[in-house]
């Protein structure tokens, strides 16, 4: 919010959220009244906090702290730094309902605080020792786990002008908190996308239309998408324990995915449909007990495909997809994560993808992840080979190359290999092409095993079985230039990304016509030698 002219606290004897209601017309502006906060899921003794980006008469970020049932909040004018040396001006504000940690999307102008809302930042914070005393005393310290922020952290009150009631934000010297261990190089320049949708400021301001107030809410919204349904699956799937959470930080239910599988069917089911599949199932959630399955076994629905595949001198039954209801059968089987081979049913032992998994060191940083992809991307290219890129859910990225069925899988692998080393040959440094975790620090595993009789990768537009609900995302090269990053692609956000798009981050890629020479496996084998 802007600079106020008011203290922070209400009245004696007023509600803790007197003056943010008074401030606010709750039947022009998109923000929650808090008449009915949603219960909270956190775990026992977790607090939130957010960091909000907003657009409003000045352009500052609201942090905000959960305690006592509400959201303190100070206004941060130039945001937040992971520099110690950088102690920001942070003036309190009026106390928020908690379900404002979730609201974003754009102020009406002429209401308080007009403009558009990101959620830039959010995660848990923990006090060190009594938050009430420290915030009284006006020296509080605590503890930052989010998706930009972490560490530790101070706010200091100072003398304010007038009824203002100034505060210092700053990080702890010596902390290691923070992604870059403080060296940001101007974070909030570097990092302008919300973590809750995935958008900028600006988008969110051209899209004035959509609110994206909460977890909850959009969680509401795509369970709201299962009336629709039964138009478009058939009889044969039968849907049970469609309220069962299986993204509890989320409230994600069974048929919020059910939904989310509805809206990305259009553009999943050419990239998946026909290939064997493995299962990750978490019946009972991603937080839960999973397990992998790749073998038609007890409950699978008629609407999944048999694949007869011969494994050690027998034939064993693999599941495919081919439709909705298959997708939609998946689900029901509470299968999180879809993975598939690089061939169809009909000729398994013609693969017709190429697929490079960039697999990151926890210590490095996206830009080196990104410099990777486009690497392969150039290399490739050379080959005369066109490829295509996509979010893995995880830390990395894969590399996708629709190629003619005329190698089979032994001829694929080594000519993957043959790519693989070649990085490995000119930037020992950066990447390595085995799968030995003590060997990988600092490093990126150029994993070209994916393309073994067999193996398998996350599909396209596939949830992942992980807290905040991410989903392999197609993407374009552009888009990876211009700062994409897996945490942009989840449930939530997917199907306002889908709606919004002009043209299919993938298109071509059905079109694509290419081939792996002999001439082509040769020159590979050389170059990675």
């Amino acid at each position: 919010m802007p600079t106020r002219t008011s203290g922070p606290s209400p009245p004696a004897g007023e509600p803790k959220l007197g003056t943010y209601h008074a401030r606010r017309d709750f039947a022009r502006t998109p923000e929650p009244s808090g008449d009915a906060a949603p219960a909270r899921r956190a775990e026992a003794g977790e607090l939130m906090y957010v960091v909000q980006k907003h657009a409003a008469r000045r352009l500052h970020y609201d942090f905000r702290l959960e305690l006592d049932g509400v959201l303190l909040s100070w206004a941060i004018p130039r945001g937040p730094s992971l520099d110690p040396a950088a102690k920001r001006l942070a003036v309190r504000t009026e106390d928020h309902p908690i379900e404002y940690g979730d609201f974003e999307g754009v102020i009406p102008e002429g209401e308080y605080g007009g403009g558009a809302v990101i959620v830039w930042d959010r995660g848990r914070w923990q006090p060190e020792g009594d938050a009430r005393d420290a915030l009284r005393r006006g020296r509080l310290t605590f503890t930052l786990e989010g998706e930009k922020l972490a560490g530790r952290f101070h706010l200091i009150r100072t003398r304010g002008e007038g009824r203002a009631e100034n505060w210092l934000f700053f990080r702890g010297k010596g902390d290691g908190g923070g992604k870059d261990g403080g060296k940001d190089g101007d974070l909030t320049e570097r990092e302008p996308r919300s973590v809750l949708s995935g958008r900028t400021l600006e988008e969110v301001a051209e899209a004035r239309d959509r609110v994206w107030r909460s977890n909850r809410a959009a969680s509401a919204d795509l369970t709201a998408l299962i009336g629709a349904l039964p138009k478009k699956l058939s009889s044969r799937v039968k849907l049970t324990n469609l309220d069962k959470l299986l993204y509890p930080e989320q409230g994600l239910t069974k048929a919020a995915i059910i939904a989310y599988l509805a809206v990305v069917a259009e553009r999943m089911l050419p990239l998946c449909a026909d290939r064997p599949l493995m299962l990750l199932r978490c019946p009972d959630g991603q937080h839960r007990q999973c397990f992998f399955q790749k073998h038609v076994g007890k409950g699978v629905p008629d609407v999944l495909r048999r694949v007869p595949i011969r494994e050690g001198g027998k034939l064993e039954e693999y599941l495919a997809v081919d439709s909705l209801d298959g997708l939609i059968g998946l689900a029901q089987l509470g299968a999180l994560e879809i993975h598939t081979w690089g061939c169809r049913r009909d000729k398994i032992e013609r693969p017709d993808l190429l697929v490079m998994d960039l697999d990151p060191d926890e210590s490095l940083p996206w830009t080196e992840v990104r410099d990777a992809a486009v690497e392969l991307r150039r290399r490739l290219a050379d080959l005369s080979l066109e490829s295509f890129v996509k979010t893995t859910g995880g830390k990395g990225l894969h590399v996708v190359a629709p190629v003619e069925r005329r190698v089979g899988w032994d001829e694929l692998v080594e000519f993957a290999q043959g790519i693989a080393l070649a990085m490995v040959r000119d930037q020992p440094d950066r990447y390595i092409a085995t799968a030995s975790r003590p060997k990988r620090a600092g490093k990126i595993f150029v994993d070209y095993l994916r393309n073994g009789r067999g193996a398998t990768a996350i599909a396209a537009y596939s949830m992942r079985a992980r807290p905040d609900a991410p989903v392999s995302a197609p993407i374009t090269w552009d888009e990876l230039a211009g700062g994409a990053q897996p945490r942009d692609f989840t449930v939530l956000t997917m199907p306002a990304r889908l709606a919004g798009l002009r043209r299919d981050p993938w298109h071509g890629f059905a079109d694509t016509r290419q081939s792996i020479s002999a001439a082509m496996r040769r020159g590979v084998t050389r170059a990675g030698r």
